[in-house]
């Protein structure tokens, strides 16, 4: 009887063991924290050099107001990842200097709050050597020592024509 029942568990484990692949277009889906939610859109300015801009939504779905609290003065950061290359790791992150001043961002039952990403150029982001071309790109926020990393899409950064 005993090794019918581990049997079983067993079984439900390894069922519930197996991986979902999402349908091909679908990202992941939206980070949560709390009952906050967080998108970002992010513009390419079709210059030269290329340059980044857009913003992170974060909505409370909940009942109650959402306090986060950042370390330094700069909430949002970029991380730039190799488009189609072996790195998993980001091959660019910014803004450098931040404000050592804490940020508070207190956001209301059922409201939404936006925080600009900082403005980027393709010139601050390959100046180590990296060649012009697509780019992925993610948008990072650390309230209360957690790391929320978003999407925010492709790029093609280019320092000259």
């Amino acid at each position: 009887m005993r090794a019918l029942v581990l049997a079983a568990v067993l079984a439900g484990a390894i069922a519930c063991s197996r991986t979902t692949v999402p349908p091909p277009g679908d990202g992941p889906p939206p980070p949560r924290l709390r009952a906050l939610d967080f998108s970002a859109h992010l513009t390419s300015e079709d210059s030269t050099p290329t340059r980044l801009t857009g913003e992170v939504r974060v909505a409370n779905r909940g009942g109650t107001p959402e306090t986060l609290v950042f370390a330094d003065g700069c909430p949002v950061r970029v991380r730039v990842y190799e488009a189609r290359g072996s790195r998993m790791a980001p091959v660019w992150e910014g803004p450098r200097d931040c404000p050592a001043e804490p940020i508070a961002l207190a956001i209301g039952a059922g409201d939404s709050a936006i925080l600009p990403v900082p403005a980027t150029s393709a010139e601050e982001i390959l100046v180590s050597g990296l060649p012009d071309g697509a780019y992925r790109v993610t948008v990072l926020l650390a309230p209360e020592s957690r790391v929320i990393e978003i999407e925010a899409g492709e790029v093609d950064l280019r320092t000259s024509l």
